[in-house]
């Protein structure tokens, strides 16, 4: 019988059998298993030591949180019973075991998970066995399923091991099963969004090395980390961070009487946080949105390693699910219904934008923009085209759709759309003139720099050196971060000397916060004209570089006939 099983699972991924013969085997799954319930066995222990103890003295008064008389804050007077023990509240106990043993999963499956995915992917090319796999008839779908099943199968056995026990609290903690199963769907999509994730950077992050597993899982950690320690407070859910909860299963963990931590969560004004299972579907929903986006990725990437990760029209339609999505976790239901305070909610609602849609844009910049080969490519054949006066009119057609061509345009028009969207969000808001003047000059900054960034990415990446994709990426992040350290070591401050500051990716803040604007104005206008001055220095230096690629390459194809 498990032969015939086997026989059909290879019939229907092969992928996922190779994986599952090199570990499934007694010598693995045995101390999967061991480990599992060795861990629920401490877990256990180290929870019944935080229970009060079995007799107290009923002379003096006693309070623990896992008590169950008076309220006391977060502890409760401590009652016995006619033969003098402790009544323990049980169900407390169970919900917080029951959150602790669900956070402990979240950490081991997703963490554990992308860095078992990273680091065979990233083996597999180091190999060179990705190559023959390449070569098989398989489909990209299947192969990369049968590795998101298959490396981390042992995982799988470790939770699947630990399910009966979880299960068993939750209905201890008298946790509705739809809500326990809703957790459970919600930890499913969360996997198959980082997991898919995970896949696309073992394919793309090769020039890390051995690094790369290690900085895969530790981006996974700290996000985790940051959405389950920073974006506690329930105030976020009057802005944008909000998309931090959705991305962690954490907050989808639901008490004894059924509350959990959405409650008061809002899109477009529609109360989705009211109801648990809207909640959960609207989650999978943006989950299987980016998993379809990574897989578009997974799919371009796989199939030739030349070409860039997005095509133009897929990082058109991005942006623009990206930004509806993140605008409409803005705070519509209830910051801006006074006048008189609703310059405060613009402001931070359109900052949190702004800095999500900066890591879209930082994800654009490296999936808009080709390599030098491609770039070579591309200019010989426009500077053919141009020699015989062919196509000199679909140049833009071709940088706006092209798959080839150079990123700018398209990042340019990326940050069009986004922009479109935030001004939108500008213009409902019943705030004056003047401040929403100020706000559009944010959006000016903004997509000013996500275009500097974007050609300084491309001038880079033409480089003749072998680390380029190292450089651009160390460039990138030191043009981010070095000037705000060295203005903070200074101890400047925009208000001290805005024009600076204005030149950092601080500056849509300093327009959106400044206490100035009566002398920003001059600066603003010198800082808008600097930007322009540095994204056409920095345009010229590509066109420049094309020209001649494509002339020398010209020269040689033309010598070689």
């Amino acid at each position: 019988m498990i032969q015939n099983f086997m026989y059909k699972l290879g019939e229907l991924n092969p992928q996922l059998l190779r994986e599952i013969k090199g570990r499934w085997q007694a010598t693995n799954i045995l101390p999967a298993v061991a480990i599992s319930l060795l861990g629920q066995f401490i877990l256990l222990i180290y929870c019944q030591r935080l229970l009060p103890p079995k007799y107290i003295n009923t002379t003096y008064d006693y309070s623990h949180a896992y008590c169950t008389g008076l309220s006391l804050g977060s502890l409760s007077q401590c009652i016995v019973d006619k033969y003098d023990r402790v009544i323990v509240n049980w169900q407390l106990w169970s919900q917080d075991v029951f959150n602790l043993l669900s956070l402990i999963g979240i950490f081991v499956i997703l963490v554990g998970g992308n860095y078992l995915l990273i680091s065979d992917l990233a083996t597999e090319e180091r190999r060179g066995t990705l190559n023959f796999i390449r070569l098989s008839p398989q489909s990209y779908q299947s192969i990369f399923l049968g590795k998101m099943l298959g490396v981390p199968i042992l995982l799988y056995v470790v939770s699947l091991v630990a399910v009966p026990f979880h299960l068993w609290l939750g209905i201890h903690a008298q946790i509705a099963l739809s809500h326990i199963f809703g957790f459970y769907a919600v930890l499913i999509g969360t996997s198959i969004l980082y997991f898919s994730g995970a896949l696309l950077f073992g394919l793309i992050g090769t020039w890390l090395r051995g690094f790369q597993a290690w900085l895969g899982s530790g981006l996974i950690l700290g996000l985790l980390l940051f959405s389950k320690e920073v974006i506690k407070d329930n105030s976020t859910f009057n802005y944008p961070f909000v998309v931090f909860r959705l991305l962690n299963p954490y907050y989808f963990i639901s008490n004894h009487l059924g509350d959990f931590q959405f409650d008061g969560f809002h899109w477009f004004a529609m109360p989705l946080g009211n109801s648990f299972i809207i909640t959960v579907g609207f989650s999978l929903l943006v989950y299987l949105v980016g998993t379809y986006f990574i897989w578009q990725s997974l799919r371009r990437c796989y199939q030739d390693k030349t070409v860039t990760m997005l095509s133009k029209k897929q990082s058109y339609l991005l942006t623009s699910s990206f930004v509806i999505f993140t605008l409409g976790c803005a705070n519509w239901q209830s910051g801006f219904t006074n006048e008189f305070n609703s310059y405060s909610g613009l402001r931070e609602n359109l900052a949190c934008l702004m800095f999500l849609n900066l890591w879209l844009f930082l994800y654009l910049i490296a999936a808009l923009t080709p390599n030098r080969q491609t770039l070579q490519d591309w200019s010989r054949y426009r500077h053919i085209y141009s020699s015989q006066k062919l196509g000199k009119d679909k140049l833009i057609k071709d940088l706006v759709w092209g798959e080839k061509s150079p990123g700018i345009v398209a990042i340019a028009i990326n940050v069009f759309i986004a922009i479109a969207c935030l001004i939108f969000f500008i213009v409902v808001v019943p705030s004056s003139g003047n401040n929403k003047f100020y706000a559009l000059l944010s959006l000016v900054f903004a997509g000013s720099l996500a275009v500097i960034y974007a050609a300084l990415a491309q001038l880079v990446l033409f480089m003749k050196n072998e680390y380029r994709l190292f450089w651009v990426n160390a460039l990138l992040v030191a043009v981010i971060i070095v000037p705000l350290f060295i203005l903070s070591i200074l101890s400047s401050t925009p208000d001290s000397q805005p024009f600076v500051w204005l030149f950092t990716i601080a500056s849509p803040l300093v327009m959106l916060f400044s206490t100035i604007r009566d002398e920003l104005m001059i600066p603003t206008f010198l800082a808008i004209m600097g930007h322009g001055v540095i994204l056409s220095l920095l345009l010229f230096k590509i066109t420049k570089q094309l020209k001649k690629s494509g002339e020398s390459a010209t020269k040689v194809l033309l010598a070689g006939n």
